[in-house]
């Protein structure tokens, strides 16, 4: 069964995102497949190049808590935040972490979630197109680990 994303991803290319979801992304250091010395890189050993706070180069660390990432978050977490309050839902800032990061929100609706999908999804597309961009123009000494 394809995704509802792509189905609402007509006008753009969903590529990156997709990316993304499958965990094949390259600027993810957790989604690559590293070898060190003839040994297997550890998922907690692949730490995030783009800050100093040696935590493990997940997802959620390059979307939501990295240092060198955050600001970019900000404009997509105000527009979800209203979208919540629209619809009824609590902000943002109350969610637990799957909450934020499950699509849509654990919290809304089933009747809500095509409605969900189709306001959201231009924003995040355009989100994680400001974010590769940003990945990928950062100094190169950053993404070496």
């Amino acid at each position: 069964k394809i995704p509802p994303y792509l189905n609402i991803c007509n006008e753009r290319n969903p590529m990156s995102l997709t990316r993304f979801r499958s965990k094949s992304h390259q600027l993810i250091p957790t989604h690559k497949f590293t070898i060190e010395n003839a040994q297997r890189v550890t998922y907690d050993q692949k730490l995030c190049p783009y800050c100093d706070q040696q935590a493990t180069g997940t997802e959620i660390h390059i979307f939501l808590q990295c240092p060198g990432t955050k600001h970019i978050a900000n404009e997509l977490i105000a527009t979800l935040t209203t979208l919540l309050t629209h619809s009824h839902q609590p902000t943002w800032n109350s969610l637990t972490l799957h909450q934020q990061t499950s699509d849509p929100p654990t919290t809304l609706p089933k009747k809500f979630h095509q409605t969900w999908l189709h306001d959201t999804l231009p924003h995040i597309l355009t989100y994680i197109a400001a974010l590769e961009t940003h990945l990928y123009n950062m100094p190169h000494a950053l993404q070496t680990p």
